[in-house]
């Protein structure tokens, strides 16, 4: 009898083991498939937000071309903003605001060189006025920069808004699925068990989760969210 009860508990810890691996898993796939989600709609809408920089940004070079007096008062305003976004650019870190508008102003100097560079029209050669420290026509250009700077972060931040509702909507919805998975295969060994076990999951994976980020955020309202589901079935 003794032996048979030794293989016996061999056997559930087994199977426990297994059953615990495969909860682990279950959580680490919705880990991966929210992550995935977040890489993946990041990626699109910062190609649309590009191809819309590029298009505003142009537009911007060209006001600042027409309200100058001439390309050497143009030629100085770049300068200016060049040395500023060159040192700005060495503190960008990511795809926070003030990096996305040092490159912004990066991508705004560039324009400005295309200008530069190609042939002057009739009566926008160089002239005396561009001695002066601040033109009426150098101001209207850095007026243009700042109105083309708001437009940006004022759009930046509601695609930002946007996308982290509408990611997180999908990580909450993807968490209830997985929560309605587990309870269906699980549930049969005891809702509190499931509860404990999934517990103990969520907070390790929590402690190994890596410094914040919209991926890594959305990872973790995911995996904690599925607690929340579990509470509808017990």
């Amino acid at each position: 009898m003794t032996a048979i009860r030794n293989d016996g508990l061999r056997d559930i810890s087994s199977e426990a083991g297994r059953t615990g691996d495969a909860i682990r898993s279950e959580m680490i796939k919705l880990r991966a498939r929210v992550r995935t989600l977040a890489e993946n709609r990041a990626r699109v809408d910062a190609d649309t937000f590009t191809r819309e920089l590029r298009v505003r940004t142009e537009e911007t070079a060209r006001a600042m071309y027409a309200a100058c007096e001439d390309r050497a008062v143009l030629l100085r305003i770049q300068h200016r903003l060049a040395r500023r976004v060159n040192a700005d650019l060495l503190l960008a870190r990511g795809d926070d605001e003030p990096s996305v508008d040092a490159r912004v102003r990066e991508l705004l100097v560039a324009q400005l060189d295309m200008l530069l560079e190609t042939p002057a029209p009739h009566g926008r050669a160089g002239s005396s006025v561009a001695n002066a420290d601040l033109t009426p026509g150098a101001v209207r250009a850095l007026r243009i920069v700042e109105q083309h700077r708001e437009t940006v972060r004022a759009r930046f931040r509601a695609l930002r808004s946007k996308v982290q509702t509408d990611l997180a909507d999908l990580a909450l919805e993807l968490a209830g699925e997985t929560a309605a998975r587990l309870c269906l295969l699980y549930g049969q060994q005891g809702q509190e068990w499931l509860w404990w076990r999934l517990s103990r999951i969520v907070d390790q994976l929590v402690a190994i989760s890596a410094p914040p980020s919209l991926p890594t955020s959305l990872e973790l309202l995911a995996t904690r969210s599925v607690l929340s589901g579990l509470e509808k079935f017990r």
